[in-house]
């Protein structure tokens, strides 16, 4: 019984490409300081897709956590997928750092 309980889920190739198939290329996304120093982000290209951070390097997840929430990806399937990054303007501006580790896909 706990065998079935700890088990992985399993990834399955054709829904892997399905999913990778719906995400866009790309996506704008609007950031924004608020005034008690947190950040707010709405993703422009994805109508009602908003998220918040207590801070830029927080909320370069949480853009990739909400596009993920928005097109219903299992979390399973998400470290096959592409990552939003924004581009190096912005992480200058912001002063966001890419996570340590291998990226399979890239955009802008």
């Amino acid at each position: 019984m706990l065998a079935k309980f700890f088990k992985k889920k399993e990834i399955i190739p054709e829904v892997l490409y399905s999913i990778k198939y719906k995400l866009p290329d790309n996506v704008e996304v609007d950031i924004k300081e608020e005034k008690d120093g947190n950040y707010f982000a709405k993703i422009k290209t994805l109508p009602g897709c908003i998220t918040q951070a207590r801070n830029p390097q927080e909320l370069f997840g949480m853009v990739n956590d909400a596009i993920y929430t928005y097109f219903e990806v299992p979390e399973q399937y998400q470290p096959y997928l592409k990552m939003y990054i924004p581009s190096e303007e912005v992480r200058q501006k912001y002063g966001m750092k890419l996570p340590e580790g291998k990226y399979i896909l890239q955009t802008a």
